[in-house]
């Protein structure tokens, strides 16, 4: 489903040696899904944070998912989870630790295990420069495809108590490159209207595309009430990747 969704995400790998070149075109899908040794020793309370360092990759892919820490503490940008939350954008048990990293739906996207978790803390210096970054500069291109993405229980909860009619939640992607060319692209979390409430509760797709080639990816969540905080989940990230050298 998800290589359907983004149409150009089918999986393809080539690869050339021919006059001393390298190169190798395929398309990443990040499922953040773990073997069984990782989630038993790099999982803590289902949730993983990279120990040290500022982010983390998933298998060979080039991709690092960036985050920011202070004195060994998650401060902001991307962790992993595969806490559960409940169906059908219900939320029928009492608030409970760390809803902030549980996704406002019963699991991952198509069912999966685990998905990424990112929150943009409010105080810059908390949180890292960019947010998904290329790992071969220079040697290729990294064309994002699309992703799904959804809400944590901890926003979904916040969204309940305090929006008001006109109210409402954006995630906007930014695809960079090092001459500074910038490309945006946006999607609605949740909007609140005097004819109709809007919260997402399925993981929805995001489609990237519009940002082309970049060397890397930022996002910013943008609300109109401050009593929001700034979480949302990731799952299923395609990027098409070109590498040559």
């Amino acid at each position: 489903m998800k290589k359907i969704l983004f149409c150009v995400a089918v999986a393809l790998t080539m690869i050339s040696c021919l006059d001393g070149t390298f190169t190798q075109s395929y398309t990443a899908d990040v499922t953040f899904e773990c073997s069984s040794d990782v989630y038993a020793n790099s999982f803590k309370d289902s949730l993983f944070v990279v120990p040290e360092g500022e982010g983390f990759t998933y298998m060979s892919y080039p991709l690092v998912f960036m985050q920011k820490q202070l004195s060994g503490t998650y401060q902001g940008g991307f962790m992993m989870s595969y806490l559960k939350g409940e169906a059908d954008g219900k939320l029928s048990k009492a608030p409970a630790e760390n809803d902030a990293y549980r996704v406002h739906a019963l699991m991952g996207a198509s069912g999966s295990s685990t998905y990424a978790v990112y929150y943009e803390n409010p105080v810059e210096s908390m949180r890292p420069k960019y947010d998904i970054d290329f790992g071969y500069k220079g040697l290729g291109t990294c064309t994002p495809l699309g992703c799904y993405v959804n809400n944590t229980t901890l926003v979904a909860r916040k969204i309940k108590e305090h929006f008001k009619d006109g109210d409402k939640l954006v995630l906007k992607a930014r695809g960079m490159l090092a001459d500074g060319i910038v490309r945006e692209t946006s999607i609605v979390l949740a909007e609140y209207k005097e004819a109709k409430d809007s919260v997402m509760y399925n993981w929805t797709p995001f489609n990237l595309s519009a940002l082309g080639a970049v060397d890397c990816v930022d996002f910013e969540v943008v609300s109109t009430n401050p009593d929001v905080p700034g979480y949302f989940c990731l799952d299923g990230y395609l990027a098409a990747i070109n590498v040559e050298y």
